[in-house]
């Protein structure tokens, strides 16, 4: 088995943020070291975009092998590897059944040596199924673009839940500069203009920003 030394992951459940996004506030893990494996462009593919399913046998192989650095201790990540087809490396997390829960890139100086180390590996053939599709590679948000997404998501859902129509239907109007009665059309465009629309993402932001820290009456549909 190879092994990379050294490196810092960080590891998120529903997130793969480029190294320059990572922040002060977040838990970073500090790695004395980690597996690594050489795979096809294919697999990379998959394992970076979407949610995998790896069998036992390789869980078995890279069980607590993966040692972190802690302030009083070694601790050990019981299934944990770096992945890299030759250009582009990843760390990923596994849960006890073989899932890809967690993910990190690397930092160019880390990712520039694991590239380096892994040109004299062999290529390892991962048995492994997609569990479901991301579809990561085709929207390219920043870490601020996902979270401003989520946050508009949460709010416009939140008002749908607690019928508060006349917020829903002022936005509505700010946004589009029409009036609808149609409450299950409002939100239903909202939400599709959040997903969608990065033009209308950044009009929303700021309209239901103002909203909610000027308390604006809404009256106007």
């Amino acid at each position: 088995m190879n092994y990379i030394y050294d490196i810092t992951l960080n590891l998120n459940k529903n997130n793969l943020y480029e190294f320059y996004e990572w922040r002060e506030d977040d838990v970073p893990e500090f790695i004395l070291k980690i597996p690594i494996y050489k795979i096809d462009k294919n697999a990379f593919f998959d394992i970076k975009n979407n949610n995998i399913i790896v069998d036992k046998d390789f869980l078995i192989t890279i069980f607590d092998k993966t040692e972190v650095y802690t302030e009083d201790a070694i601790s050990l990540i019981r299934y944990a590897a770096l992945f890299s087809d030759g250009n582009n490396v990843i760390g990923i997390e596994f849960d006890s059944s073989g899932n890809s829960y967690m993910k990190s890139n690397l930092s160019i100086d880390d990712e520039s040596e694991v590239l380096e180390i892994i040109k004299d590996i062999k290529y390892t053939l991962l048995d492994y199924k997609v569990k479901n599709i991301n579809n990561l590679q085709i929207k390219l948000l920043t870490r601020k673009e996902k979270e401003e997404e989520e946050y508009l998501l949460n709010r416009v859902n939140s008002m749908y839940k607690n019928n508060e129509t006349e917020k829903l239907k002022y936005i509505f109007y700010e946004l589009y500069n029409e009036k609808l009665d149609n409450l299950e059309k409002v939100y239903s465009k909202l939400i599709n203009a959040v997903k969608n629309n990065e033009s209308k993402v950044k009009r929303l932001l700021e309209i239901i920003s103002l909203m909610e820290n000027k308390k604006i009456v809404t009256n106007n549909s």
